[in-house]
């Protein structure tokens, strides 16, 4: 039997995190030493290329140089003609989807075939670092790009057996138009592999495990990807249906020809189960040792990465971790700076005193959720852990959450004043005039809420605003 994987295509954003230090202002990622536009600007780091290693496979019909830089930009060249000439063995005529599966029953075993093309500007190259493969540029990507479509096929080997076989066909550009028109055009074969469940992973969707099934996502020639705590690139869900899901590869940064392209297990598998890393050798600056899924991260860690993961992960970690998500946009004319573990407000227009700045809403928290529940808001589409001592308000039989504005710092001489209105409602005007750029602070000695209710005071610190009026310690 042979089911094809159909490719569709949904709208979907993409969002490139932030690099702290950062400004977050209404859906904009904005460096701090620039005032705000309306243009989207991310702050990325540059990637020092990997060398080109030998024995390559590449999708492209012709001899492509594979162009890299070493650290002294000495200019690296290799083609791989020769290459491939020995590696084509035929000309498939059947293979007119990016992943199709074929299962045949051979003398009463049943046999996996995943037939799957590469698309130009990649290809499976032997790495250097550890026995295996590794997938390879071979043309330069620009940071937001997308690199690619993927596939994947959702099966449950427990039934087949984890062993089965890949083939690797390269790319034809007028693919989708043949196939539209009717032409089913020839795919010139490439290599074949053994596969195992290493280039699969764990399938937690509703409906994937149960007492009698437990589905895999089981990848084609991007199955070879390899993990890297720094990963320069993600992949967003486009769709999935009971047999297949597609996906966006979306560059994280500038990748250049020969740079190997990599991906944060964490971000799409949750135990790792079957191939974990106990001793991680991506080489990051920021590497956490091992790979064992993202349920073998911290809290902090998971938070970090929410705005890559797939749904499944993160709505398993919202049940398992007992996590609440909220949801928070920021108004016009403020924006969030975020830098490390540190936020803060900052206009990013100018204010005149008495003027309106926002009505928010809060959230009521019962005080037996707070102790019980592990918070975290998502303001336009950046995740931050909340500290339960210091981001909401807490009254006597309750506590309030402000979303965004939870960011605001304290002055002893603030810009704004706040003014409830109902129970869960305030108004917050400009004391004086706030120019775009200026922090945004509050009073947090002032936070009565509606019926006069006062702030329980949790915690106390060191105020360090310099003004004139300091109060010293402060409780709140």
């Amino acid at each position: 039997m042979k089911f094809n994987l159909n490719l569709r295509l949904v709208a979907t954003p993409s969002f490139v995190l932030p690099r702290s230090p950062s400004i977050i202002h209404s859906g904009m990622v904005l460096p701090l030493n620039i005032k705000p536009s309306r243009e989207d600007i991310v702050v990325v780091d540059k990637p020092i290329p990997t060398p080109v290693s030998n024995n390559m496979l590449n999708s492209d019909p012709n001899g492509i140089a594979l162009q890299s830089f070493d650290i002294n930009s000495n200019f690296i060249v290799e083609t791989i003609s020769s290459i491939k000439s020995n590696t084509i063995n035929a000309v498939d005529s059947s293979v007119s989807k990016p992943l199709e599966v074929e299962i045949t029953e051979v003398d009463g075993k049943t046999r996996v075939t995943l037939h799957s093309i590469i698309p130009n500007g990649f290809a499976i190259a032997d790495n250097e670092k550890f026995e295996g493969k590794k997938i390879i540029a071979t043309k330069g990507f620009k940071a937001g790009e997308v690199l690619y479509i993927g596939h994947a096929a959702l099966l449950d080997l427990s039934d087949m057996g984890n062993i089965f076989k890949l083939r690797v066909y390269e790319h034809d550009e007028d693919t989708e138009n043949n196939f539209m028109n009717g032409v089913h055009p020839n795919r010139r074969f490439l290599n074949e592999y053994d596969n195992s469940a290493t280039h699969s992973v764990d399938d937690h969707a509703d409906g994937s495990k149960s007492d009698s099934t437990s589905k895999r996502q089981v990848y084609g020639w991007d199955g070879f990807m390899n993990h890297s705590c720094d990963t320069n690139a993600y992949f967003p869900l486009l769709s999935r249906s009971a047999n297949e899901m597609s996906y966006k590869a979306i560059a994280l940064r500038d990748i250049v020809a020969g740079e190997e392209v990599t991906c944060d297990y964490a971000l799409f598998d949750y135990h790792c189960n079957g191939h974990e890393i106990e001793l991680c050798a991506c080489g990051s600056p920021n590497c956490r040792g091992k790979m064992t899924g993202f349920s073998g991260l911290s809290l902090c860690e998971k938070v970090n990465i929410l705005s890559y993961v797939e749904q499944e992960i993160k709505d398993k970690f919202i049940n398992d971790d007992n996590v609440v998500i909220f949801t928070s946009t920021l108004p016009t004319g403020i924006g969030l700076v975020c830098n490390g573990d540190e936020q803060h407000l900052v206009s990013t227009k100018r204010f005149d005193a008495g003027e309106t700045i926002f009505t928010n809403h809060c959230t009521i928290v019962s005080k037996s959720d707070l102790s019980s529940k592990t918070f975290v808001v998502e303001i336009d589409g950046k995740y931050i852990l909340l500290d339960k001592e210091h981001h909401f308000i807490h009254r006597d039989e309750y506590a309030e959450f402000l979303g965004f504005d939870s960011f605001m710092d304290h002055s002893c001489n603030p810009s704004t004043e706040q003014r409830y209105t109902s129970e869960e409602e305030y108004t917050l005007k400009a004391k004086r005039t706030i120019l775009p750029g200026e922090k945004v602070t509050c009073d947090y000695t002032k936070l009565d809420g509606a019926l006069g209710m006062k702030n329980a005071g949790t915690s106390s610190f060191q105020c360090k605003c310099g003004e004139s009026n300091c109060y010293g310690m402060l409780v709140c």
